[in-house]
């Protein structure tokens, strides 16, 4: 007995998956691109995300935001936003900190722009100045 073609047991994983997708609604077919999407998405951080809800001051382009941080991690923050924002913008981030009364100022770029906000990733050889010990 030979041996199953690698390719046609690929063929067929994607069959099998496109039918249960047209059986599906079109609402159910957008929750699970959203979750496949978001999936996807965690699986290429290099850095685990934190829920991390706090106020930040950012300047973009010359305009002063004040906005709430949803999460963070090593390499960035995700920010609730609203706005007219780009991939590629260079950001000034502040943060405060109310136990040690001092400030972080963080440079970074706008790596993804949702619907909800803007996820940043910070310019490690940027300014970070003042960090709390």
């Amino acid at each position: 007995m030979e041996a199953p073609d690698k390719t046609s047991e690929i063929s067929s994983v994607t069959d099998r998956l496109i039918s249960l997708v047209l059986e599906l609604s079109e609402e159910q077919q957008k929750a699970l691109l959203a979750e496949l999407e978001l999936k996807r998405s965690k699986e290429r951080r290099r850095h685990t995300r934190k829920s991390f809800v706090t106020v930040v001051d950012f300047v973009s382009q010359g305009r002063a935001y004040r906005e709430f941080v949803q999460n963070i991690s090593g390499g960035g923050v995700y920010i609730q936003a609203s706005g007219s924002f780009s991939v590629g913008q260079e950001v000034v981030l502040t943060f405060s900190f109310r136990d040690t009364q001092k400030h972080a100022r963080i440079t970074g770029r706008i790596a993804r722009v949702a619907d909800t906000g803007i996820g940043v990733e910070f310019n490690m050889s940027g300014s970070r100045d003042d960090l709390p010990d």
